[in-house]
């Protein structure tokens, strides 16, 4: 990890790349250290860090789309939320 963060090494990487690779190490020493210590519950993190990468990477990626998304949803639901609301406060009172 310590190399990772060398100068010579971060003129090749951004600081993204070199967050997730830093991320990458420590899910496989993770790993690694749980195999050693014959833990799975260790083991079981250093798998659960090392699918969490790529996650993270996409989402870093996509954060607008996942913005829009989330905008038109609200929009939907708000829609339809007032369309219910006004119709309820139309119906006369039995």
């Amino acid at each position: 990890m310590n190399m990772m963060l060398l100068a010579s090494v971060q003129r090749d990487f951004s600081a993204g790349a070199t967050g997730l690779a830093i991320f990458t190490l420590l899910a496989l020493g993770t790993f690694t250290a749980g195999v050693h210590v014959l833990s799975w519950q260790v083991c079981l993190l250093g798998l659960i860090m090392a699918l969490g990468i790529p996650a993270i990477a996409w989402i870093e990626n996509s954060a607008l789309l996942l913005v829009l998304v989330a905008g038109v949803v609200v929009a939907i639901v708000a829609v339809f939320w007032w369309r219910i609301h006004e119709s309820r406060t139309r119906q006369p009172a039995s």
